[in-house]
């Protein structure tokens, strides 16, 4: 008889359990997790497993690594299913009621006529239930206000939109959105862009994202809104640019990029929330950009807006003139 250890002892012995429950993939060295360890990659599994499954869905995946039985009759598989419902329904009414408590603080007195649609309601609740970022929840409470506000503000595509933006995305969008006129960007040249931080790439990324049209073609014709001589507004932020000429049968014809429906929602949203706000070196270069037309500028602050097209109050205007380059 050998005097060495019994083999079959030792095979009966337990593992060590992995601190974190999720152990490592088959075939793989012995490593932190052998140790006792969670490696990086078990530890963010574990963590994406918890918030968005809950604990039972961990208990059950730890018991999967480790070969112990997690039940072989269907009533375990039912308690799990009913444990992670909880979870996950627990989880989207803490996502919606932090939405509902922004958006009641920021709600308007007044509404505009109009008739909510419950379906988009439906789809709204449905889109942000599934949001935990407070950047992102921000964002949903003021569409719900606009909503509120003006029913069929909102389009549904804005709701399809979003959810499928990281926060990446949203910040890029954010930073392209600062220039935004309405429904359109003027197209400068690209080395004004690169040194606002939004690079041409970029710029085609936010058009894969659907917020965004880029074709070279795009142009943005205006015509005078006197009849005695040229004159049209741009309404950009916080500031109102007057565009005037003496021909009144001038045009003013500006390349543009041409925001979608669902991004110039979330420019709106974005700018309401205070994230956007005038950039000068923008209004210098759309001043510059007229001025080679002949046209004429002068600018005033926007103090009050009956509509996001209606200036109801602004500043007096003052003439603004850049040098050529």
């Amino acid at each position: 008889m050998s005097d060495g250890p019994d083999s079959s002892a030792a095979d009966r012995e337990t593992p060590a359990i992995p601190a974190l429950g999720l152990p490592k993939p088959a075939g793989l060295a012995a490593g932190p997790a052998a140790a006792g360890q969670a490696s990086p990659s078990l530890a963010r599994l574990n963590d994406m497993v918890v918030v968005t499954l809950g604990a039972v869905q961990r208990d059950w995946l730890r018991g999967l690594y480790h070969a112990r039985p997690t039940g072989d009759g269907s009533g375990d598989l039912v308690d799990r299913a009913a444990e992670r419902t909880d979870h996950v329904e627990l989880r989207r009414q803490i996502n919606i009621e932090a939405v509902l408590q922004r958006a009641l603080r920021i709600l308007p007195e007044t509404v505009d006529e109009g008739t909510p649609d419950l379906d988009w309601a439906a789809r709204f609740f449905n889109a942000v239930s599934d949001t935990a970022d407070v950047e992102f929840s921000r964002l949903w409470a003021r569409l719900l206000v606009i909503e509120v506000r003006r029913p069929g503000a909102v389009p549904s595509n804005t709701l399809q939109r979003l959810p499928g933006l990281s926060k990446e995305a949203l910040r890029l969008f954010s930073r392209f959105a600062a220039f935004a006129i309405s429904n359109f960007v003027i197209r400068l040249e690209q080395e004004f862009f690169d040194r606002k931080d939004v690079t041409g790439d970029q710029i085609l990324l936010l058009e894969e994202y659907g917020l965004v049209r880029t074709n070279r073609d795009l142009n943005r014709v205006f015509q005078s809104q006197r009849s005695d001589r040229f004159s049209t507004n741009l309404l950009y932020a916080d500031k109102a640019l007057r565009i005037t000429h003496d021909d009144p049968g001038k045009q003013l014809s500006l390349p543009c990029y041409r925001l979608t429906e669902a991004g110039t929602t979330l420019a709106r949203a974005l700018f309401e929330e205070g994230e956007i706000r005038a950039d000068t070196d923008y209004i210098v270069e759309i001043v510059r950009t007229v001025q080679r037309q002949g046209f004429h500028t002068a600018q005033a602050d926007i103090l009050e807006r009956s509509d996001e097209q209606i200036v109801s109050k602004h500043s007096p205007f003052c003439d603004i003139a850049v040098l050529r380059r």
